[in-house]
Formats: C-alpha cells, sequence, structure tokens
C-alpha cells in the first residue's frame, strides 16, 4: 500500500480512484461497511483509495485534542491489511479548512485524484463550515460524473457504531468495544528493550512502548494474541505503568507470548487485546507478582 502524508499527499496526482472520505478513527464495522466498497471498485480496475487527515483538523479549528483510537501508523497498517491501495492523510492548514465544498471536489477529488466513485458514511459533512452534505457531493458527483455511495450507519445490539460510542465504552465495556471495532482492540509497533525482569524470573516479554496521543483501555492484564510472521501466538499483555516494579511510571504494553522463543527486538508487531483478566495491581513482592503471571497464564490457557 502506498501510505502519503502532509506535503507528499497534497502533492500526490491518479486517476480512475474509488476513494472513501473520513476520519476513521477506529476503522469500526461502520468504516468497514465503506472499505468493502472499495474493494469491489477495486475488481473493476480502479484504486482503492481512503482520503482521511491526521489530528491537524481539531487544533486549526480550535476545538482541543482528542485522543485517537488509532494512531496514523496503525491506521496505515490496517488499512494495508485490508488490501486498500493508497492511504492519504492530507495536510489540514487554514487554507484548506476555508475551501468551499465546490473547490474541494473540483480541485482535489477530480483534478488531483480523478475520481470515478466516492463512499462516504450518510452524515458526512465537508467544505468551509461543514457546509457540504451528501446532497451537495451528490450535486456535484452529476456535474463532474462521478458515482456517490452514501453509507448508512451501522448499528449493533441496538446502539450506533461510531468512534465516540467505542471511546466511551473501552475503558470500563473492553468487550463492548472490541464488538464495535469488528477486530480485537490493537497496539501496533517496533518491540522495543526493557528492563529484561520478565526474563529473569522466567516470563521473557516484548515491550511496545504507547504513543502520547492514543487512546488506550484501563490499566490492566488483557489475555492477547501476537502475530509473528503470519502466526497467531496466543499471549498475557500488562497495559499500564507496572507499579511493583520501582522507576516505572510510562505507561506501556508488556507481553508475554506464549510457546514461542525469539528474538523480537526491532520487529513491528501487532498486539491484539482479546478480553480484561483483572486491573494492575501493586504486589508485596517479585516473588507475589510470578505467582500471579502463573495464575494469569493458566486462565488464558483454559479459554
Amino acid at each position: 500500500m502506498l501510505y502519503l502524508k502532509n506535503e507528499e499527499a497534497r502533492q500526490f496526482n491518479t486517476k480512475n480512484t474509488a476513494v472513501a472520505l473520513g476520519k476513521f478513527d477506529g476503522i469500526h464495522l461502520g468504516h468497514q461497511l465503506l472499505i468493502k466498497g472499495l474493494l469491489e471498485e477495486q475488481k473493476k480496475g480502479r484504486q482503492a483509495l481512503v482520503f482521511t487527515f491526521g489530528d491537524a483538523p481539531n487544533k486549526i479549528l480550535g476545538k482541543g485534542f482528542t485522543k485517537n483510537i488509532y494512531t496514523s501508523e496503525e491506521k496505515a497498517y490496517y488499512f494495508s491489511r485490508f488490501g486498500i491501495d493508497v492511504l492519504l492523510e492530507y495536510p489540514f492548514t487554514k487554507e484548506f479548512a476555508f475551501c468551499t465544498p465546490e473547490d474541494f471536489a473540483a480541485e482535489c477529488l477530480v483534478g488531483q485524484l480523478g475520481v470515478s466513485s466516492i463512499y462516504v458514511g450518510e452524515d458526512f459533512r465537508f467544505g468551509r463550515g461543514r457546509s457540504g452534505n451528501v446532497a451537495l457531493l451528490k450535486a456535484l458527483g452529476n456535474q463532474y460524473n462521478f458515482e456517490i455511495h452514501a453509507i448508512p450507519k451501522k448499528s449493533l445490539h441496538g446502539k450506533i457504531v461510531s468512534s465516540t460510542a467505542i471511546r466511551d465504552l473501552l475503558e470500563n465495556h473492553f468487550h463492548a468495544a472490541n464488538e464495535m471495532l469488528g477486530n480485537p482492540y490493537f497496539i501496533y509497533g517496533e518491540v522495543k528493550h526493557g528492563r529484561h525482569l520478565g526474563r529473569t524470573i522466567g516470563f521473557p516479554t516484548i515491550n511496545q512502548q504507547i504513543q502520547e496521543h492514543k487512546l488506550i483501555p484501563a490499566y490492566g492484564v488483557y489475555a492477547s494474541r501476537v502475530e509473528i510472521d503470519g502466526i497467531y501466538y496466543k499471549a498475557i499483555s500488562n497495559l499500564g505503568v507496572k507499579p511493583t516494579i520501582e522507576g516505572e511510571r510510562k505507561a506501556g504494553l508488556e507481553t508475554h507470548i506464549l510457546d514461542f522463543s525469539g528474538n523480537l527486538y526491532g520487529k513491528y508487531l501487532q498486539t491484539e487485546l482479546l478480553y480484561f483478566i483483572r486491573q494492575e495491581e501493586r504486589f508485596a513482592d517479585i516473588g507475589s507478582l510470578k505467582e500471579q503471571i502463573q495464575l494469569d497464564i493458566a486462565y488464558v490457557l483454559k479459554e
């Protein structure tokens, strides 16, 4: 997949594209309906292109900062797994914020991307002051000869699937959040060196840092799985600050992979959190921590 952001995205030119427009935070079940549409267009010989923004819109519009379920790098990794051809993370400047819906369609969608088909949510808004809607987009489609597919919202258990709903669920209703996501919540990143304490007590771990602006669920121990070279391995993960260990206060993800041995330092891995086991806690000593880890592993192996 071609992943371009900032100025590279602005300079990119192509043609005959099927484009999905949106923020795509979480790439949840609703977003996946748009992706499904793009992949059908792919079969017709069109490029499947996702057009999105990073964190800039809230900053430019003075709305404060909202943590994202997935980072830009995680979304790029995820879109590539779906089979998307191009991901554009377009620069959201002050000038762009004042672009009219008509200019955006003419200059960006038609002139730059050569759009043939567009997929959006039924409540999609675009252009200066969010003045453009699906009705206007359809009118512009008639003018410039591109198709519009407005996808209805996805419901699950009587509730609308949305990034906002998932954010609300992540900390206290993790299973429900995973259901709306359509795939387990994950952290994707490079395996870094830690303090190697896990290895000394018989439970070697991989350590992955968490970006400051990523929204994470409640601190605690999770049943997880890690994909290594196309194979999924059962694991247990501690998300948090490891309160038993002196000096550890920055949140991170530490994962013990079951039935695997090998050097993973420097590799970029996806660690999926499947379900919550228990809260993170401070133990009286390392021996007590080791006993609890053994119980956690036994619990995961039973499932």
